[in-house]
């Protein structure tokens, strides 16, 4: 009688722990299945029906895209308004600043405003060496960039061919490659140049200035080749290199001409001599003056061939 009692206690005792155990788990599963719903916002669990409940699949599909399609009620919206409008009112009595909501304006009508703030480059022929900061902000360049230009020419910056333009930090390849057609450069013209116009080339000073003007002078005032200064004592061809792209040879009505020219000018010419001038001034002594010409010059033995075509500008009629 005694075991029978004990075997039964043992067995309840058994099945109080089973169903203590079975509980404690299902306490934990639901306990993770609400706290999943909360952290996901999520309302409803969907169950899978045991194969013969009698529940049909299909509805339960239908009720579960139904839920998933369903947006945040309005009431639960207006709720998070009002937290959210609470919290800032909350902020702002603490000094804290509130957020800022981003804007979400029309980007491209924005962009555009801009661009059309921002003038269109322009594109016009300009020497670098004398383009106003205004002129070079048509072209292009902002403020910053024109005034680097400008400091580098106060300092005494020459651009003596176009691709001097390109050395400038603030002149990109693309920049350039745009403007490249439309720099000119002004070339000075050894005709007309002053001696300060002669100093500024590269290699030139006071002295092979006053040298260039003295030989000009010399030729009647009128150069007829920019190679001719390589016949001025001193000015070889690597000096004549280093400045031959920023001068040029323009015609100008010469000073004198043969037959108007003094007999000193005459034997200071470069491609006359005393001995050549005295022979012109005896041709012009004994010819009719409607025979003055450099080939009645050459017939007589005056001059020579090559002398003759170096001097055909001053062949002018008195």
């Amino acid at each position: 009688m005694k075991r029978e009692k004990l075997s039964k206690a043992a067995a309840s005792g058994a099945v109080a722990l089973i169903f203590l155990v079975l509980g404690f788990q299902a306490a934990i599963f639901t306990g993770n299945v609400f706290r999943y719903n909360r952290e996901h916002q999520v309302d409803t669990v969907f169950v899978q029906p045991l194969p013969g409940s009698g529940i049909e699949q299909d509805s339960l599909r239908a009720r579960e895209q139904d839920f998933l399609g369903r947006q945040v009620p309005p009431q639960r919206s207006e709720a998070r308004k009002a937290t959210q409008q609470a919290s800032r009112r909350s902020g702002a009595a603490k000094g804290i600043a509130p957020k800022r909501e981003p804007d979400y304006g029309d980007s491209r009508r924005i962009l555009s405003e801009k661009l059309e703030r921002k003038p269109k480059p322009e594109l016009f022929e300009f020497d670098p060496n004398t383009v106003t900061k205004e002129e070079l902000m048509r072209l292009g360049f902002s403020e910053r960039q024109a005034q680097v230009i400008e400091n580098y020419r106060a300092k005494g910056g020459k651009y003596r061919k176009p691709r001097d333009f390109a050395k400038m930090y603030v002149v990109d390849s693309a920049h350039f490659a745009r403007l490249e057609p439309y720099i000119r450069i002004r070339k000075i013209n050894l005709n007309t140049a002053d001696s300060l116009q002669l100093v500024s080339l590269r290699g030139i000073g006071p002295y092979y200035a006053h040298k260039i003007l003295e030989y000009r002078a010399r030729l009647g005032g009128v150069f007829t080749d920019k190679n001719q200064l390589l016949e001025i004592e001193g000015i070889d061809a690597d000096r004549l290199s280093g400045f031959a792209e920023g001068v040029e040879v323009k015609p100008v009505q010469p000073r004198y001409s043969l037959w108007t020219a003094t007999k000193s000018e005459l034997a200071s010419h470069p491609y006359i001599g005393s001995y050549v001038a005295k022979g012109i001034f005896r041709y012009k002594s004994v010819a009719d003056t409607t025979l003055w010409t450099i080939a009645a010059l050459v017939d007589n033995g005056v001059l020579t061939f090559d002398a003759a075509a170096r001097l055909e500008y001053l062949d002018i009629r008195p």
